[in-house]
């Protein structure tokens, strides 16, 4: 649906800032997130997502604000471009301007290889994201929700793509426990539970390797194209096999190369101080025998021709 109109608002310097809501992208529980054209926030026509909220909820959003300016130089992480109030219709509107990514999402991407991209690529996909997490980590930052939506797809060169990671709001500090509201007997994950660890469950613990785990999760969905865990009836059956499994989220495939079948079990030990580092696993033969002649290649240059890709990863 086309939703083309001019908002004015005030950034966090009291300059006014303008842009044009080009199309709604899609609708959440606290918001909107609006494909924008930008003539004067950071350059003339710039395409940007706009993620919206009353400023009342904005919270979760502003969080994402101070800690995405800490990763602007970083390739492998969505870059932010600023925020701004504006006042709609009579409300306080809290705006947070984020790079657009016209490939849409490593989900979308997983689709239109039909639900399984060959190792040699896999194994590209999972350096960059190795890249990004490296940065989170170093800042003493766990993102605690990887998934393929929350991972974005930019078109480089020709058929060639970049992956960056998305959706900072459920960041915590490492080494703090999740809380969980409602007493000890509630079963809460602290990101998207199929993507969860063990010691997230018994022991409530943030840590570095709960994004290795994750990590883990999307390497396998990347080669399979199934869920983790997929099939599971409710979060307490979830909860079980994530436990008490003596195997990975999904089976590893018999066709996958040793030394991938090795880096995904370093991925998912069971305990969490044996889990490999974001360092160690960038130094497996996995990784480092990646060949560049088939460094992130997409199935079709012609993907990318259509800018106006689903975006609902923006909303929570």
């Amino acid at each position: 649906m086309v939703d083309v109109s001019m908002v004015s608002g005030l950034d966090s310097d009291g300059i006014v800032v303008e842009w044009t809501k080009v199309k709604n992208l899609g609708n959440g529980s606290y918001g909107q997130v609006h494909l924008a054209k930008l003539p004067s926030l950071v350059g003339d026509h710039l395409l940007a997502a706009v993620k919206s909220c009353a400023y009342s909820r904005s919270a979760s959003i502003q969080k994402e604000l101070h800690i995405l300016q800490q990763f602007q130089d970083s390739d492998r992480i969505v870059k932010c471009f600023g925020d701004v109030v504006s006042l709609e219709k009579g409300e306080t509107i809290y705006n947070l301007f984020l790079e657009y990514a016209s490939g849409g999402t490593l989900r979308d991407l997983i689709r239109r290889y039909d639900g399984s991209i060959p190792e040699p690529v896999v194994k590209c996909y999972t350096k960059m994201l190795l890249e990004g997490l490296r940065c989170i980590h170093a800042e003493g930052y766990v993102h605690c929700d990887l998934k393929p939506d929350n991972i974005l797809v930019s078109p480089r060169c020709g058929s060639n793509v970049i992956l960056k990671i998305a959706d900072f709001g459920l960041v915590r500090r490492a080494n703090e426990n999740h809380a969980v509201e409602g007493g000890p007997k509630e079963l809460k994950f602290p990101g998207t539970p199929l993507y969860m660890p063990p010691e997230t469950i018994v022991k409530r613990l943030i840590s570095p390797a709960l994004d290795i785990w994750s990590l883990g999760c999307i390497v396998l969905q990347m080669i399979t194209g199934k869920l983790p865990w997929d099939g599971m009836k409710d979060k307490m059956e979830l909860a079980i096999k994530i436990l008490f499994s003596r195997n990975p989220p999904n089976q590893i495939p018999k066709a996958l190369s040793d030394q991938g079948k090795d880096f995904l079990l370093k991925c998912f030990a069971k305990e969490h101080g044996e889990r490999w580092t974001v360092d160690m696993l960038l130094s497996h033969p996995f990784i480092t025998a990646t060949q560049e002649k088939s460094e992130d290649s997409l199935p079709s240059t012609e993907e990318f021709e259509v800018c106006l890709f689903d975006m609902s990863i923006f909303v929570e």
